[in-house]
């Protein structure tokens, strides 16, 4: 039949092939030629994420390995600048971003630290100690 015939040829192994996202969470599948259920997810080390429906991705197959979500479609990067994003800021999404020339910066409704905080080298708790006691000795 002709319709047969204009579908999607499948990729050569090793060859890189975009697709969409179909089902998220813990089955991960996506859109290729047909649609491919139980895909691997691929990202680097430390760092845990997984794409929502309808995302596009790179996808790679190894030869004789089953083809495995490498990645996302970046859209709006800006040079010298990282951007971990989670949800939209609009939202109530969480970002933080790391820029070359302005440093870090969090965003989102709410930061909970798990540690200490230093300033210029000196503990936040100690600096604020100091700050008081020089603001109370100067009222007397």
């Amino acid at each position: 039949m002709w319709l047969s015939g204009q579908q999607k040829q499948p990729a050569d192994p090793g060859e890189g092939q975009t697709g969409i996202i179909t089902m998220s969470g813990g089955k991960l599948a996506v859109m290729l030629d047909c649609e491919r259920r139980g895909v691997q997810l691929y990202g680097p080390a430390g760092y845990r994420w997984t794409p929502k429906v309808g995302q596009r991705v790179l996808v790679i197959q190894g030869k004789g390995e089953a083809p495995c979500v490498v990645g996302l479609r970046q859209d709006g990067a800006v040079p010298d600048q990282v951007d971990i994003r989670a949800g939209q800021l609009t939202a109530g999404g969480t970002a933080v971003n790391i820029s070359g020339g302005t440093g870090v910066t969090l965003s989102g409704r709410r930061l909970d630290w798990n540690g200490e905080i230093y300033v210029n080298g000196e503990r936040l708790e100690d600096l604020i100690y100091r700050i008081v006691i020089a603001i109370l000795s100067g009222m007397g």
